[in-house]
């Protein structure tokens, strides 16, 4: 008589029912982990460009100029694979896709900072060819700021976290972050449903 040691079909049964009740219920948590992380790290770097506004708004007594892309500034290589400079951030739109390095279709929030007053356009000196200041870039008073923190969408257009939080500060001190989707657009606040952070 020889003996076979091995596993039944019901105990590979249990086993299998055992890891998929696991991971039912480690995915939801590892879900949350991931979008809390995302929001604290956009939440830093709105920080972080709030803190660079006003020490610019210090030396130059206006917000208008400021042009996040020091910051944002990377080693990169050219087209013919030199060593070259790159940015983070758009200083002609004044976004910023995070976290940072992610493209368009692995970003997980787009940062978008604008002046305070109507327009709603980026602080940054636009210069035309002849090295005078666009009619947009002249609109700009820069004695206020707004950013906007949204998440961002898919092609349907709805929220890829729409568990998760925009944001919204501005130059007055608001902070503010909703679940809503396409409020912090209007650059106003965070409507009626939000929560101060």
């Amino acid at each position: 008589m020889n003996s076979q040691k091995g596993f039944t079909l019901i105990e590979l049964v249990i086993a299998v029912i055992i890891v998929a009740m696991l991971a039912a219920i480690a995915y939801p948590s590892y879900t949350q982990y991931m979008e809390r992380r995302d929001l604290a790290i956009a939440k830093q770097e709105a920080l972080r460009i709030s803190a660079e506004l006003e020490r610019f708004k210090a030396k130059n007594f206006s917000y208008k100029g400021f042009d996040a892309s020091y910051i944002y500034a990377y080693e990169s290589t050219d087209d013919a694979g030199n060593p070259a400079t790159a940015n983070y951030y758009n200083k002609i739109t004044g976004q910023l896709s995070l976290p940072l390095g992610s493209t368009t279709s692995t970003s997980k929030y787009t940062l978008t900072l604008v002046d305070g007053g109507t327009g709603h356009k980026p602080l940054t000196i636009a210069k035309n060819s002849d090295a005078t200041e666009t009619s947009d870039s002249a609109g700009v008073n820069g004695l206020s700021w707004v950013m906007s923190v949204q998440r961002t969408k898919d092609s349907l257009g709805e929220p890829k976290q729409p568990r998760n939080y925009d944001l919204f500060l501005n130059s007055a001190g608001v902070r503010c972050m909703t679940k809503v989707k396409d409020v912090v657009t209007s650059y106003t606040g965070c409507g009626g449903f939000s929560e101060v952070w």
